[in-house]
């Protein structure tokens, strides 16, 4: 079969590249700078041999309708003082909306990265609905999408009521679809077929679980796939160097660039204080400025936060000895840590109180 994976998120390209190491398909790769700095693993997923292509596309015009919603969101009313923010939220959604409706209707004239040719595929697999890529797939109304998710169990996921209107929207045709719901997806590929959203209802479901992926992979395949973004990423560890890992937890509050940097010295300060080299991997939607731990601590390393950190769970040039986190899914995939430490959001709160 010729398949092209069409990449926006971290998990979902940490996703196919597992896949891809043992496919006997031809496959071709497109990533975006949805996730600013994928962009930056685009000559080293070439040279890989992965692929028989891979294209990369500028979608600038997605940015235009996501950065309104990227400020805090508050839909709770606890006190008089709370209004304003829901008030404010409300006004940022809307915003959102009509930005959204005009990217789906300039998403028909895009220009796709020379040599693209979706028409040649058997099967698409997507990512992100709202991306003007996406969108183009669904004005060309091709019925070979297959809907992946953006996240480990995404779909199981518990979203805002708001966003059921969204639904409303979706039957009356001016939206082409959430969570896999649109009309133009064929099939749907989950990491546990349980629990699922409604919107996936009457849709074909693909059980493709994560820990079979990871089963199927060898050593050699693993250290293969972490060397790609290592050599995207600039991590140059010694051989057989061990690191502790901190796994950060993006944080709802007015000051959560400070709590967020807190967080890590007092963890570094209770949990690495004996540590070779510390690896700060932020979450993909934590775009909170370490530099100031560098000044303190000078084996640390910070991560990039666009990639998944379940790809350090891939080397074996590695040895993790400590893995730190307050509440990830990606420890799952940390099969030979020596010792898995939660601190829980109870953490969070001590060292929000000691600010």
């Amino acid at each position: 079969m010729k398949i092209v994976y069409v990449c926006e998120r971290s998990y979902n390209l940490y996703r196919t590249l597992l896949k891809a190491v043992n496919s006997s398909d031809e496959i071709d790769l497109v990533i975006t700078d949805n996730v600013k700095g994928m962009e930056l693993m685009y000559d080293e997923l070439r040279n890989s041999g992965l692929f028989n292509n891979v294209y990369y596309f500028n979608d600038l015009t997605h940015k235009t309708f996501v950065h309104p919603l990227k400020e805090e969101a508050t839909f709770s009313i606890k006190r008089f003082s709370d209004i304003f923010s829901v008030l404010k939220s409300c006004f940022l959604i809307v915003i959102a909306f009509f930005e959204y409706l005009k990217s789906q209707k300039k998403a028909k004239y895009i220009t796709l990265p020379e040599g693209l040719n979706f028409d040649k595929y058997d099967e698409i697999y997507i990512t992100d609905c709202t991306s003007i890529l996406n969108f183009y797939l669904y004005h060309k109304e091709y019925k070979n999408l297959i809907y992946v998710e953006h996240a480990k169990d995404a779909l199981r996921g518990k979203y805002p009521a708001i966003t059921n209107i969204l639904g409303v929207f979706v039957k009356l045709r001016l939206i082409y679809g959430i969570r896999g719901s649109c009309r133009h997806i064929k099939a749907i590929e989950v990491n546990e077929n349980r629990g699922l959203v409604s919107e996936t209802k009457n849709k074909k479901i693909r059980e493709v679980p994560l820990s079979s992926l990871l089963t199927d992979v060898t050593f050699e395949q693993g250290e293969f796939i972490y060397q790609i973004y290592a050599k995207s990423y600039g991590l140059n560890f010694p051989h057989s160097s061990t690191v502790d890992m901190f796994l950060t937890t993006p944080i709802r509050a007015e000051t959560r660039e400070r709590v967020h940097v807190h967080v890590c010295k007092e963890v570094i300060r209770e949990y690495m204080s004996d540590s070779e080299y510390i690896i700060i991997k932020p979450h993909p939607f934590d775009k909170t400025d370490y530099s100031e731990i560098l000044e303190i601590y000078p084996n640390v390393v910070i991560t990039p936060s666009c990639f998944s950190a379940e790809v350090f769970a891939l080397s074996r040039s590695l040895r993790i000895r400590k893995l730190i986190n307050i509440d990830s899914s990606a420890v799952d995939a940390f099969n030979s840590v020596d010792e898995v430490v939660t601190v829980g959001y109870e953490f969070v709160e001590k060292c929000r109180e000691t600010l």
